[in-house]
C-alpha cells in the first residue's frame, strides 16, 4: 500500500525520535490494536472493533462527527 499524500502531494514524515511523532506512533499503534481486537466469527464483534477504532482516532486527533 502506498503512503498516503495530500492533494499538494504532502505524506507524512513520523521517523524522528521527538516525543511528539513518538506519541502519534502510540496513538496509531493503540489504534490497530483496538482494531484487531474482535471475534473473527462474529460480524457484530467486527462492527464494534470498527466504531471502537473510529471513536478513538477521532478523540485523539480532535476530529469532529462530520468526517
Amino acid at each position: 500500500m502506498n503512503k498516503y499524500k495530500n492533494k499538494d502531494g504532502i505524506e507524512l514524515n513520523y521517523s524522528g525520535n521527538d516525543i511528539q511523532s513518538e506519541l502519534t506512533k502510540e496513538v496509531v499503534e493503540e489504534a490497530i490494536k483496538i482494531l484487531g481486537m474482535y471475534d473473527r466469527s462474529c460480524k457484530i464483534s467486527m462492527g464494534m472493533a470498527m466504531m471502537n477504532t473510529k471513536k478513538f482516532l477521532k478523540s485523539n486527533f480532535d476530529i469532529g462527527d462530520s468526517r
